[in-house]
């Protein structure tokens, strides 16, 4: 059986079936299209344990105003930033950022395709915006909108799975839904190593954006092959770029122009 989303399956063993929406399997057309298996599938089940964790947390289920498609759009959308397709991707931005511009442009785009938008407004692509940007940066994304923290929360999920708690330490996602929604969408190669493989292309193909953020500790630590090669010279530009290393200076300089002094 399929949703009103076409090829977004209800899960019925477990309940679990994503709200209508015409443009979030146009979504996940778009990051097939541009990405590998891995990663879409790692998208596309974000999008089923946000939306199964909003079923559970208060905070969610008890909102009115959520925007549920907005968090599935935002899920499946969230990794472009390493998408296969070398055109749609920046030079100097990192990938979450990425990620972020090119949902903007993929709802843009569609705003001509029949109604498929017609529930997604500016503020709310603005809100998908935000979600994907912010969807790396828990100790912001936790307290922002509630689309952006259920998004950020259905990201982690497809990480920890059930080891993931709620804030009373309740139990968020089962072991039996665990299991299903992963032989609906396998993980395809999305490990430890797939993982760390991506983190160090970025490394090795736009290091500048991955100074002043967590990708920088795979770099740092695997270098820019994941394998070690080039972890030296990749420490030390990370070193050399640490915001400490012109923040202070930059103070003191200004402090030097001050009339007052």
């Amino acid at each position: 059986m399929t949703s009103p989303t076409q090829e977004l399956p209800v899960v019925e063993s477990i309940g679990l079936e994503l709200p209508p929406s015409k443009l979030a399997p146009k979504a996940f057309a778009y990051a097939k299209e541009h990405c590998t298996e891995a990663v879409y599938n790692h998208a596309i089940r974000s999008a089923y344990w946000a939306i199964l964790i909003a079923k559970k947390l208060p905070e969610f289920k008890d909102n009115p105003d959520l925007n549920l498609e907005a968090v599935v759009i935002g899920c499946i959308l969230h990794d472009m930033g390493w998408a296969k397709t070398p055109d749609l991707l920046s030079t100097d931005k990192r990938f979450e950022v990425d990620s972020a511009n090119i949902a903007r442009e993929f709802i843009k785009s569609e705003k001509s395709s029949e109604d498929a938008t017609e529930s997604i407004d500016e503020a709310t692509t603005q809100r998908i915006w935000d979600s994907i940007a912010l969807h790396t940066t828990g100790s912001i994304a936790r307290h922002a909108a509630p689309e952006v923290a259920l998004t950020h929360l259905g990201v982690v999920a497809d990480f920890m799975g059930p080891s993931l708690r709620g804030p009373c330490d309740e139990e968020l996602i089962t072991p039996e839904e665990y299991g299903t929604i992963m032989r609906v969408f396998p993980r395809a190669g999305f490990n430890a190593d797939g993982f760390k493989n991506i983190m160090c292309w970025l490394c090795r193909t736009k290091p500048e954006t991955t100074y002043n953020n967590w990708v920088g500790a795979f770099g740092r630590t695997y270098g820019t092959d994941s394998v070690g090669g080039g972890r030296d010279l990749y420490a030390k530009a990370w070193e050399e770029r640490q915001s400490v290393n012109f923040l202070l200076p930059g103070l003191d300089a200004l402090e030097a122009k001050d009339p007052a002094h």
